[in-house]
């Protein structure tokens, strides 16, 4: 959670940066934006995609380590009911 917070964060703060040059509060913005300022698009647009993938990625991780966690709750479960089971035979004999 940590992870996704930090990249959301930078990605905000990217495309914050890059917004707010555009409209002239860092510089002497033009209409069509200059070349350096296009740059700066770009690269916070790719980290904003590079972040949405590593979310997407980590959100799947998190989905698989779930539902391991399901499951090996789930034998836990069984392994004690045998367990039981097998005392309770031992007590009866």
């Amino acid at each position: 959670m940590a992870k996704f917070l930090k990249i959301t964060g930078i990605t905000l703060l990217s495309a914050f940066l890059v917004t707010s040059g555009l409209t002239g509060c860092g510089g002497s913005a033009t209409t069509s934006g200059s070349a350096e300022e296009t740059g700066k698009l770009e690269e916070a647009r790719a980290a904003a995609e590079s972040a949405e993938r590593k979310l997407s990625e980590l959100r799947t991780e998190r989905m698989k380590l779930e539902e391991e966690l399901g499951t090996s709750g789930t034998q836990e479960q069984n392994e004690e009911q045998e367990q039981e089971e097998l005392l309770q035979e031992d007590g009866s004999n």
